[in-house]
């Protein structure tokens, strides 16, 4: 099924994101993290990719395809171009298209020392050949802007482009403050952009997966985050399970704003995932899975 068909016509959703494993793949263990998210009704589930480009691929894909065929929830593949040349990306789209996967997350990717940055260098440059192949194409946005763009009035131009050319959703990067997703999405539709957006939270692990995602993404902390830190530092399980209350009270804000999906990045966590759809049933925002 396209994604197209999973969000915007109906508001309030929930999607997850999943990555490939590090190390050796263990094919059993994605099972068994597939078939806890599948009772969470998500709309779609999309695979992240490798930063070394198609080299990584093929689990990307495989993942996706488990999720697809075994456990029947909507997948979207990750792809990223700006480490790979125009060969090795077609390639793989070439590889998606020949295992049927139906959605594919167009993404320029961060630059990493080494890898070959003479192909495809945005986004945009792929769209339109995935669209002319029948893919369902995402796309990403910004709600704090992104790190090396000038102005947010920049990230709008580039996000119509991308609906333009084809695009028909878009997921957020994460954010931690409502007051940022509600001034991301006046602007959104003040620049006429009518494909839904997934919005994107991550829930609190450890400090440190916070202080990188600061410095990767450049996320601003509201106060209530940084007390959060502070006071379950030492306590991973507290920590975890402030952390998806502090994620329940966002969406929640979110879903009462008409946020079209969230898209809720699990970092292979399903007992995660669990626990926010547990609060968010609790609360009132979703039948029970």
């Amino acid at each position: 099924m396209k994604i197209s068909q999973s969000i915007g016509k109906n508001k309030g959703t929930l999607s997850f994101e999943i990555f490939p494993p590090k190390g050796e793949f263990h094919a059993d263990e994605v099972r068994a993290m597939l078939s806890a998210l599948r009772p969470l009704n998500p709309a779609y589930i999309s695979v992240t990719y490798s930063a070394g480009g198609s080299k990584n691929n093929r689990l990307t894909e495989e993942i996706a395809s488990m999720s697809q065929e075994e456990n029947h929830i909507p997948s979207a593949c990750h792809i990223t171009v700006i480490n790979s040349s125009k060969e090795e990306v077609n390639a793989t789209i070439d590889s998606f298209h020949a295992r049927g996967i139906e959605n594919v997350l167009a993404l320029r990717g961060d630059k990493v020392e080494g890898e070959t940055q003479n192909g495809f260098t945005h986004a945009t440059d792929i769209i339109p050949g995935l669209v002319s192949r029948g893919f369902c194409v995402g796309a990403s946005c910004y709600p704090e802007g992104h790190p090396t763009s000038p102005s947010l009035a920049e990230d709008f131009r580039y996000m119509k482009m991308k609906e333009d050319l084809g695009a028909a959703f878009f997921v957020s990067q994460l954010c931690f403050d409502n007051r940022r997703f509600f001034e991301f999405f006046r602007g959104v539709e003040k620049a006429g952009i009518t494909s839904p957006v997934s919005a994107g939270i991550m829930p609190i692990m450890s400090k440190a997966q916070v202080n990188r995602m600061i410095y990767m993404c450049a996320v601003s902390l509201p106060g209530e985050i940084i007390r959060i830190l502070n006071r379950y530092e030492e306590d991973k399980d507290g920590l975890l399970q402030a952390g998806l209350d502090y994620a329940a009270a966002q969406i929640a804000e979110l879903y009462d704003a008409g946020a079209d999906d969230i898209h809720f990045y699990t970092m292979n966590r399903a007992e995660a995932a669990v626990g926010l759809v547990q609060r968010l049933v609790a609360m009132g925002y979703l039948k029970n899975a």
